[in-house]
């Protein structure tokens, strides 16, 4: 399927670039005139788009594509210059954002389908078991906090006012 932009105004398609497998799965990301996509089940593939152009630029604006540590569901995260990704297995890949060059992968632990946040310069992961993995945002791993509320979890976290709010199958948390 294919990622595109339509003019707001008239819904008129401007430009659009194919996609492999089921088409994009994932929400995009977006951040320095690039579109950061995520392509999934059959061929999963990250796919990187520059902005602009007319008619089909699948030839001429893919900046890059990176088929390791693909995100099936959770939608990717840009925090310049990098992008973030987890996997559905728990494996979380901080690629440079202009390149797709791996900075590092590691391993969470636990399913993910929730997408990853940001804030106050720390990335927020969610298993679906219910436990909060904190990392630094950098080209470092660094591990800040494992916090557990054991109850199921699907939905991204949120966040506003300087709170997390995290929905699980029976309650809403707001964590200060």
């Amino acid at each position: 399927g294919p990622t595109g932009r339509f003019d707001p105004q008239t819904g008129a398609l401007v430009w659009n670039v194919a996609s492999e497998g089921e088409g994009v799965t994932a929400s995009p990301a977006m951040g320095d005139g690039l579109i950061f996509t995520s392509s999934g089940f059959v061929a999963p593939t990250l796919r990187t788009v520059r902005t602009g152009g007319h008619g089909d630029v699948t030839a001429t604006h893919v900046a890059w594509e990176q088929r390791k540590g693909v995100p099936m569901q959770a939608s990717p995260l840009y925090v310049k210059p990098y992008l973030y990704a987890v996997t559905d297995a728990g494996i979380v890949t901080c690629y440079w954002a202009a390149t797709g060059e791996i900075v590092y992968q590691e391993r969470l632990g636990g399913k993910y389908c929730a997408s990853p946040v940001y804030a106050d310069g720390r990335i927020y992961f969610l298993s679906e078991d219910g436990e909060t993995v904190v990392l630094a945002a950098g080209a470092e791993v660094k591990i800040l906090a494992r916090n557990p509320l054991n109850e199921r979890c699907q939905a991204s976290l949120a966040v506003s006012g300087g709170r997390l709010f995290i929905r699980t199958d029976k309650h809403v948390v707001c964590l200060r």
